[in-house]
């Protein structure tokens, strides 16, 4: 199961409360439930499942369970969120899943849209965690250019004249500084940056690539302490160096890779990588506002 397992573990407050609220409210999937203990196996859409174990579990068995279960139930690579954390869950219709819950009676449901973008719909669970369903909007060539190249500018605004104290603030204790959201967003375009010159110098070749966890790589690359503004500055180049080449290759958006999951195009990756940015430039600000700096 290790490969097409569970992607999401939550740690839920009572687990039987949960998984009424996670199948009759949002219309999950109760697939099994652990005869040793208090774990249940769900699924959320064809393709995403979820694991959910009770957290009253002492230390040394909710390890023990986890362990268990990562050799049965879950992917060797699952996302743990904690509470207070977005999950997001890419789905066809955004508006469709909008009136489903509706129609079950879900409640504080808040939609947000990026024309030619993005459409999401945040959803509030009972165990402190927000579910945010997406679905990608149509945007034309043009445009997704535009988004692309307006990234380096607005990144640069966002952070414009905080000082390196400032840059450690964040919106609540245990989540990501700004100067973590700026690592990041910075570290999965480089990733992603890969594929796209694979696209662009190869077209229609296969291409096998690394999951990406942004937990290990904020760790392991130390984002907490380090400076951000040569990260900035390269951030700029990178997307520089990319529409140069779509402006100089024909039809360099159309240009694919093939992954083990799909065809993917350097529009769709610009596209992601524009929304993705606009993402974290966004948390950023929210940051700022908050602790008015």
């Amino acid at each position: 199961m290790a490969d097409n397992g569970a992607k999401l573990l939550l740690q839920v407050d009572d687990l039987q409360a949960s998984i009424v609220f996670y199948t009759q409210q949002l219309g999950w999937e109760l697939l099994e439930r652990a005869a040793s203990g208090p774990v249940a196996l769900l699924r959320i859409t064809s393709d995403y499942d979820a694991v959910l174990i009770q957290q009253t579990l002492s230390a040394q068995l909710l390890t023990e369970a986890q362990t268990e279960l990562a050799a049965g139930w879950l992917q060797n690579k699952y996302a743990s969120p904690k509470k207070g954390d977005l999950i997001y869950v890419g789905v066809a219709s955004v508006n469709a899943v909008e009136a489903s819950l509706q129609a079950k009676g879900c409640k504080e449901l808040r939609k947000e849209e990026n024309p030619g973008h993005i459409r999401k719909l945040f959803v509030p669970d009972v165990d402190g965690y927000t579910f945010v369903y997406w679905e990608e909007l149509p945007a034309t060539h043009a445009e997704i250019k535009e988004m692309y190249a307006a990234g380096a500018d607005e990144l640069e605004s966002a952070i414009a004249g905080l000082t390196e104290e400032q840059l450690n603030r964040s919106q609540a204790p245990g989540k990501w500084s700004i100067r973590q959201q700026v690592l990041h967003l910075i570290d999965l375009e480089l990733v992603t940056l890969h594929k796209v010159k694979f696209a662009l110098a190869e077209p229609g070749r296969a291409y096998q690539g690394n999951s990406f966890s942004q937990d290990d790589w904020s760790i392991g690359l130390d984002y907490r302490n380090r400076s951000i503004h040569a990260e900035v500055q390269l951030f700029r180049a990178m997307r520089q160096h990319i529409l140069g080449l779509c402006e100089h290759l024909p039809n360099a958006l159309e240009r694919t890779v093939t992954t083990k999951e799909r065809k993917e195009s350097v529009a769709l990756l610009l596209k992601m990588m524009a929304g993705h940015a606009k993402h974290h430039i966004r948390a950023v600000n929210e940051i700022r506002d908050l602790h008015d700096c």
